[in-house]
């Protein structure tokens, strides 16, 4: 049982750094792509 309660406290301080880590790239590549269109429809004006 106290094995159990360790992995439970453990589970407790869990940070999923990988998806944590893929959601800024996502955000930061989406920006990316929204200012290029965004500089490209300003340039035509």
């Amino acid at each position: 049982m106290e094995d159990g309660m360790s992995e439970t406290k453990h589970s407790d301080e869990f940070v999923p750094k990988g998806a944590l880590a893929f959601f800024l790239l996502l955000i930061l590549l989406y920006g990316v792509m929204w200012f290029s269109l965004y500089f490209q429809l300003v340039g035509r004006m």
